[in-house]
């Protein structure tokens, strides 16, 4: 399988990836304050953009020979202050590697430079029944190059 190219358009030279995202009415509860479970939403946005970004689409995963998928098995968040309408946020995912079967990333969610949310979250690669398999090696291979260099 071969992957586009990676996009650095939002890329930092830490190999970071960046997202913006405006708050919603609809985003918040009766508070005006970000639903919690919003933010796995805000999570799963900047992983998809960094994978897309990174050269690597889903819908290819899906249309190989032998298709795949990723599912989110671990989402460990920390909820720091509130986010509110209007608030512009910015996401940032740090891809970290693979061990074993996991896939490995620290996001964070920014208003400003505060963190107002940031987790742990693993995914796996898994076929289209459902069942866990390790991630490709030419998937890992092509993402080393986006590993996040602290």
């Amino acid at each position: 399988m071969t992957f586009q190219p990676i996009d650095r358009t939002n890329i930092d030279d830490e190999n970071q990836h960046w997202r913006s995202l405006r708050i919603y009415y609809e985003d918040t509860d009766f508070t005006g304050m970000v639903y919690h479970a919003n933010y796995l939403k805000y999570f799963e946005r900047g992983r998809s953009d960094f994978l897309r970004e990174s050269g690597v689409a889903h819908r290819a995963l899906l249309e190989r020979d032998d298709p795949s998928a990723f599912t989110i098995v671990r989402a460990e968040i920390d909820y720091k202050s509130a986010a509110r309408v209007e608030d512009v946020l910015k996401v940032r995912t740090r891809y970290l590697g693979t061990k074993g079967p996991r896939i490995l990333f620290h996001q964070a969610i920014l208003r400003d430079e505060q963190i107002i949310a940031a987790g742990v979250l693993t995914a796996v690669m898994i076929h289209t029944d459902g069942r866990a398999r390790r991630p490709l090696p030419e998937l890992v291979d092509h993402l080393r190059a986006v590993i996040y260099q602290a």
